[in-house]
């Protein structure tokens, strides 16, 4: 019986590689070749010679991913790309002076949710580390946004604190 299907995984890999020539679409073939291995030994009925029933597994996974869309997705020059400013981009400008007001505007527990979601990663991971959870963090971020286009239409609004932020609250 194999105990570790992933350590057939070269050999999968180099059957899928004949097929379409791609490293990375070779992995995604092997990778699947590697999931039905698995799937016939939990079912209880893993073939006789499983090298060879993934080596065929594997080249068929390659052939679907090349009749898929997966093969078709053409690439984006990326000298393009690094031309290109997207046109959603606030300019470094407008952006610093946001930020600059947006920390007056902001509760204490505020500004710590939109230093951790400068910081982190995930949601997840800035929730973790505003002591939150994901959807408290998630309405957090509402505010805040809501609160920084308040600011972009109304520059005069710094002068007066937003509701929820006047100085002596309690938070």
């Amino acid at each position: 019986m194999l105990s570790d299907p992933y350590s057939l995984l070269p050999t999968a890999y180099r059957a899928a590689v004949e097929v379409v020539k791609s490293p990375i679409m070779a992995e995604e073939a092997s990778e699947r070749a590697i999931y039905q291995l698995t799937l016939a030994i939990l079912e209880g009925s893993p073939p006789q010679s499983p090298k060879a029933w993934l080596r065929v597994v594997a080249r068929r996974s390659a052939c679907a991913l090349l009749r898929s869309e997966w093969a078709r997705t053409r690439s984006m020059d990326l000298s393009d790309v690094a031309e290109k400013q997207p046109a959603y981009a606030a300019p470094a400008s407008q952006s610093s002076w946001i930020r600059e007001c947006l920390q007056t505007a902001l509760t204490p527990r505020q500004r710590d949710a939109l230093d951790a979601a400068m910081t982190c990663n995930t949601i997840r991971a800035a929730a973790r580390t505003c002591g939150m959870e994901p959807r408290d963090f998630r309405r957090s971020l509402g505010s805040i946004s809501r609160r920084a286009k308040a600011l972009l239409d109304d520059p005069t609004m710094t002068e007066q604190p937003l509701p929820g932020c006047e100085p002596g609250m309690a938070v």
